[in-house]
């Protein structure tokens, strides 16, 4: 590697570490900030968020390298040539095609590092942070009950203990209202109950005893009570609490295989296998993306003219939020059938690397740097 290839890699490398730094810590603080009904629980621990930071990792990352990315090359060499360094490297012969060497290598990489935690760490990441979320809602259930007070986190029930008593948080003179069914709500009455958090999947256990259940029946104008020694009441965390889990993302929780598989299985069922399909097709065009990023960013940081680090940052947002919007265009008409789907994948790509091309080209052509 040459004395100019390290230099340019200095300009690049350094804003990039120190970009994705930033966006990682922003986009955590913006996802602890939706899910703070969760996360500020009576049964969070410094350790748990240490947990939810580890299987939000891989996610945050894909999310963070292009646009910290493109930062880097617009900041970065757009530097460069605010001080004349284009100038001066042109004057001795280097090229804007020499100078785009460096972003593309950076970009490959960066493409490579993504395919590989979008296909691994981060269905991994996302799918333990959903059972992690829920375990943390079902423990944040046995702490938030507090005596005198109507509990009404649960969805369609409303939970109220006249006591709280012991480390086990059981309750005493309970009483419990459930309206999953609207035209035949339920109403127990119990001396204790407590909850059950050893169960498995998505399921909170709430276990009552030495109580009375009433139930109405609006529809058959009857009312009929039952007692009980021992009753469990089984709430569905995805269903009930589901509405709570902020850190969800359904299909990006499924490896490639999973989604190519879900797509035989639709097929196979008659139902439309195209979403799970366009959902790979567009996981991958956005691994892609810092590659197209390197082609369009670099003739247009070293090609600019003068206008300080406010033009780099809105070039920036305005590239990333076009490059999103087409995204979501070519994938919706790829769901409906108007684009082939792995077409409609990589369209953005496509687009961003042909006016890349075009702009490089303009660069290389003018001979010097305006």
């Amino acid at each position: 590697m040459n004395l100019l290839s390290r230099y340019l890699l200095k300009e690049l490398v350094i804003p990039l570490v120190v970009w994705v730094a930033f966006l990682f810590l922003l986009l955590f603080v913006m996802q602890f900030l939706r899910g703070t009904d969760v996360l500020l629980g009576s049964a969070v621990t410094l350790g748990d968020m240490g947990w939810l930071l580890v299987y939000l990792s891989p996610h945050f990352l894909v999310m963070a390298l292009p646009i910290a990315f493109l930062l880097a090359i617009l900041l970065g060499l757009g530097r460069l040539s605010e001080d004349r360094e284009i100038t001066a490297l042109q004057a001795l012969g280097i090229g804007p095609v020499r100078l785009i060497a460096g972003p593309l290598f950076i970009g490959a990489v960066l493409s490579a590092l993504m395919l590989l935690i979008t296909c691994t760490a981060e269905p991994w990441g996302l799918t333990s942070v959903k059972e992690f979320v829920a375990e943390i809602i079902k423990k944040n259930v046995v702490g938030d009950v507090k005596p005198g007070v109507f509990y009404e986190d649960l969805s369609n029930l409303t939970l109220y203990a006249e006591q709280v008593e012991g480390e086990e948080h059981q309750w005493k003179h309970v009483l419990l209202h459930d309206d999953r069914e609207p035209s035949a709500p339920l109403l127990m009455l119990a001396h204790q109950g407590q909850v059950n958090t050893n169960t498995s999947g998505q399921v909170l256990t709430l276990v009552l005893g030495d109580g009375e259940a009433h139930r109405a029946n609006r529809g058959a104008a009857s009312y009929s009570v039952v007692t009980f020694e021992k009753a469990e009441i089984a709430v569905g965390v995805e269903g009930s609490m589901g509405r709570r889990n902020r850190f969800r993302s359904p299909k990006e929780e499924l490896t490639p295989v999973e989604l190519l598989e879900a797509a035989e299985e639709a097929e196979r069922t008659g139902g439309d296998p195209r979403p799970f399909r366009m959902a790979l097709h567009t996981r991958v065009g956005n691994a892609l993306a810092p590659l197209s990023f390197a082609l369009l960013g670099t003739p247009l940081a070293i090609g600019r003219r003068q206008g300080g680090r406010a033009w780099g940052f809105l070039l920036t947002l305005a590239g990333y939020v076009l490059f999103y919007l087409l995204t979501r265009v070519f994938e919706q008409m790829g769901q409906q059938g108007r684009l082939p789907i792995p077409l409609a994948g990589q369209l953005t790509n496509l687009i961003f690397c042909a006016v890349g091309a075009v702009a490089l080209y303009r660069v290389n052509r003018s001979g010097t740097v305006r």
